[in-house]
C-alpha cells in the first residue's frame, strides 16, 4: 500500500486518508479477543473503514456478537460462505488472525480508523461546499449554512456512547468515589451561592440549566453574577476551599457588550449601576472600577452580542469556543430570542428546536449550558405570582430538555412594602440530580448583585 501511495503521489493523485494497518489491527484483534468488541463498538461504525471488505467484516462481527456467536476467523468464514459474500476471502481472515499479535492496543487502532474516517468526511464536505460556493444561486446560502454546520460538527471529541451495564455501574461507582474524595466540595461548576450549590451540586457537565423569570426580576443580573463566580472548587495546602475560575462563553442576544461590561463592573466593584448610566460616578468610584478591572482582566470569558442568531449560529460558536478556548460553561441570554432554522415555523416549534439544540451542545461539548427563559404574563393574573416552569413561554419542550429548571421571584416587585425587601427567591422546579425547593438569596439592587442570604444583615451597596 505504501508503494501505491508513493506512485499515486508521483502522478499527482490524492489518496483519501486511511490506514489499512490500523483497520487490519482492529479486525485481527477482535478475532483474537471477541470480548474486545465492547471497547470499540461505540467508537467506530462499519462506514469508518476505508476498505469495502473491512466494512463487511466489521458489520458481520457486530451481527454475530448480537446473537452471542464468537466472531473468530472460522465463524466469520462460515457466515460469509453461508450468505454468499464473495468479497471476503477466508484465507485473508486467517491471515489477519495469525499476523495480529494481540488486542491490547485495539482502542488506539480504532481511534486511528475513526480519525481517518473523520478526515475523509471533512474532505467530502469541504469539496461539496466549494462546489456550492462556485455555483451560487438563490438556494446557495441555506445549503452552505447547513454544510458549514455539518463541518463544524466534525470537530467534536469522539467518545463512546454504548456501554454494558457493568461499565455503567463501574462509572457510577468511580464518580461516587470522586465526589467523596472532594470532601464536601461542589462537584460541578460552582455558582458562588452557597445554598444554591448545596441543592444543585453546582452546574453539571452536559446539563441544560434553565433560569426563568418575568421582566425586571433580575434574570440577566443573576446570569452575570453566576458568570463572575463560576469555577471549580479545590482545597489548597492549608485545607481551605478555593475556587478556580474557568473559561466560559456568553451568548447575549438582548444586551450589547458595552452594557454587559458596565454591569460586570457594577457587580465586581460594588458601584451603583445608576451612577455609571448617568455619569455621576466620582473619583472613588473610578478607583474601585480600576481595581475591579485588574481583578477581572485575566478572566477567560468570551462574549457574542449579536442580536439576531439562530440555534445553528450558537452551536457553531460554542464548538469554536470549545476548540479554541476550551470553555467549561456556556451562558445564554435568552432562549426565546434565538431563532430556529425555519423562520416561518411557529414560535413554539422554534423554541423546541432551540431547547433541544442547547441540550445537544451540552452533551456534545460536555459542559453545562445555562440559559435564561422568559416567563409569560399570565402569571401576573394570579394571586401568588411566583412562577413555575409551566409559565415559561412556549415551555413544553424546555421542560422536557432542561435537566435543572429554576425560577426567580422578588416579592418587592409586586409589593413595595413587603418584609422580604432585598430578598430574591430562586425556586428550583426541576432537578435531575437532587431535591427541588426554595433557595433564598440577597438582592442588592443598586449594584445588581446576588449574594448569599444573611437575614438581618446591613448590606452596604
Amino acid at each position: 500500500m505504501s508503494n501505491f501511495r508513493a506512485e499515486a503521489a508521483a502522478m499527482g493523485l490524492r489518496v483519501p486518508p486511511h490506514s489499512i494497518d490500523a483497520e487490519q489491527a482492529v479486525i485481527g484483534g477482535l478475532m483474537l479477543s471477541p470480548g474486545a468488541l465492547d471497547r470499540v463498538a461505540g467508537r467506530i461504525v462499519p462506514e469508518d473503514f476505508y476498505r469495502h471488505d473491512h466494512r463487511i467484516i466489521f458489520k458481520a462481527m457486530l451481527g454475530l456478537a448480537q446473537r452471542g456467536t464468537p466472531c473468530d476467523a472460522i465463524t466469520l468464514g462460515e457466515w460469509f460462505e453461508r450468505h454468499g459474500f464473495v468479497e471476503v476471502d477466508a484465507t485473508y481472515l486467517m491471515e489477519l488472525a495469525n499476523t495480529t499479535p494481540s488486542a491490547a492496543n485495539i482502542a488506539a487502532y480504532a481511534a486511528i480508523v475513526r480519525d481517518h474516517s473523520t478526515r475523509r468526511r471533512v474532505i467530502d464536505t469541504a469539496t461539496r461546499l466549494a462546489e456550492l460556493a462556485y455555483a451560487a444561486n438563490d438556494d446557495t446560502g441555506e445549503l452552505l449554512d447547513g454544510g458549514i454546520t455539518e463541518l463544524m460538527g466534525m470537530q467534536r471529541v469522539e467518545t463512546t456512547s454504548e456501554f454494558t451495564l457493568r461499565q455503567a455501574l463501574s462509572l457510577a461507582y468511580e464518580k461516587a468515589e470522586e465526589v467523596k474524595r472532594l470532601g464536601g466540595l461542589v462537584p460541578g461548576v460552582s455558582t458562588g451561592l452557597t445554598d444554591l450549590d448545596d441543592v444543585l451540586g453546582g452546574f453539571h457537565d452536559s446539563d441544560l440549566i434553565v433560569i426563568g423569570a418575568r421582566p425586571a426580576m433580575g434574570k440577566t443580573a443573576l446570569l452575570l453574577n453566576l458568570a463572575l463566580a463560576a469555577g471549580r472548587q479545590r482545597r489548597n495546602d492549608r485545607g481551605e476551599v478555593e475556587t478556580t475560575p474557568i473559561s466560559a462563553g456568553l451568548i447575549s442576544t438582548e444586551q450589547p457588550v458595552v452594557q454587559l461590561g458596565a454591569r460586570f463592573l457594577a457587580i465586581e466593584a460594588g458601584i451603583k449601576a445608576s451612577r455609571l448610566r448617568n455619569g455621576s460616578h466620582d473619583e472613588t468610584d473610578l478607583e474601585r472600577m480600576f481595581f475591579a478591572v485588574q481583578r477581572l482582566q485575566d478572566r477567560e470569558l468570551v462574549i457574542n452580542d449579536r442580536a439576531t442568531v439562530t440555534i445553528a449560529d450558537v452551536q457553531r460558536t460554542a464548538r469554536r469556543w470549545k476548540q479554541e478556548r476550551d470553555i467549561g460553561v456556556l451562558w445564554v441570554d435568552y432562549i426565546q430570542r434565538i431563532r430556529g432554522a425555519d423562520r416561518r415555523a411557529k414560535k413554539n416549534e422554534q423554541v423546541a428546536e432551540v431547547a433541544a439544540g442547547l441540550k445537544d451542545i451540552g452533551r456534545e461539548l460536555d459542559i453545562p449550558v445555562v440559559a435564561l427563559g422568559q416567563v409569560g404574563r399570565e402569571v401576573e393574573k394570579r394571586t401568588d405570582k411566583r412562577p413555575n416552569m409551566g409559565d415559561l413561554s412556549d415551555s413544553s419542550e424546555i421542560e422536557k430538555e432542561g435537566d435543572q429548571i429554576a425560577m426567580i421571584y422578588r416579592d418587592e416587585v409586586y409589593n413595595p412594602d413587603t418584609p422580604d425587601k432585598g430578598m430574591a427567591e430562586i425556586l428550583i422546579e426541576k432537578n435531575r440530580h437532587g431535591p427541588t425547593g426554595l433557595v433564598r438569596t440577597q438582592w442588592i439592587a443598586e449594584t445588581m448583585k446576588f449574594a448569599n442570604w444573611r437575614p438581618g444583615s446591613d448590606w452596604d451597596a
